[in-house]
């Protein structure tokens, strides 16, 4: 007895061509501005060639504390500076790093800056990345509470911790007792604890 097979299904999925309508500019273009950094591509004059729109909303929050010179605040021109010092001086030094706590908000951020070489442009660009250091800890600080199931308000506590308060400041922050934000840290450290425990417990299984 002959099988009578069903004739192919055509494939009907679209190319890629046709489903990403953008250009491979307009992609780029994206990911910088959606980047989790603030990214910023300066001349070696100080002209600012394109910035992704957290750089922006970091440079006006840093000008605030920092007087600007050109098109970017004083304190990241300075790296600048000292990456192209450095170029002369030290041929193998690639990156130059430092880092700047604001005076009002109380930000901390990394200023990293490197040597960008564009296709068919003689001239390379400075790359400046921006990271905000106080989202990073507050982000880690997510993760703890999660992590070790810390309570709402021991919560709190932990994330103004791990941003760079002081005890007292807590405190005053959180409107309570500092001998309640000690408690609160001490709760958090013996949960700590007990994670590590149950981890290490987990692990020596795996092992044997």
């Amino acid at each position: 007895m002959t099988v009578k097979r069903s004739p192919l299904k055509h494939n009907l999925s679209l190319p890629l061509t046709s489903i990403v309508s953008s250009s491979t500019d307009d992609i780029e273009a994206a990911i910088l501005d959606n980047w989790i950094d603030g990214i910023l591509v300066l001349t070696q004059d100080g002209q600012c060639v394109h910035s992704n729109s957290l750089a922006r909303r970091i440079c006006d929050r840093i000008a605030k504390d920092y007087p600007c010179v050109g098109e970017v605040p004083e304190a990241i021109w300075h790296v600048c500076q000292i990456l192209i010092k450095s170029c002369r001086d030290f041929p193998g030094r690639p990156v130059v790093e430092s880092e700047l706590e604001l005076r009002q908000s109380y930000e901390h951020f990394r200023i990293r800056a490197r040597w960008l070489r564009v296709k068919n442009n003689l001239e390379p660009k400075i790359l400046i990345v921006l990271e905000n250091q106080t989202h990073s800890k507050q982000n880690l600080a997510i993760t703890e509470v999660i992590k070790y199931d810390l309570s709402p308000r021991e919560a709190d506590v932990w994330e103004l911790y791990r941003i760079g308060y002081t005890y007292q400041e807590i405190a005053a922050k959180l409107h309570i007792a500092l001998n309640t934000v000690k408690k609160h840290m001490k709760n958090t450290y013996a949960k700590q604890q007990l994670g590590g425990m149950v981890e290490a417990s987990y692990t020596e299984k795996l092992a044997s």
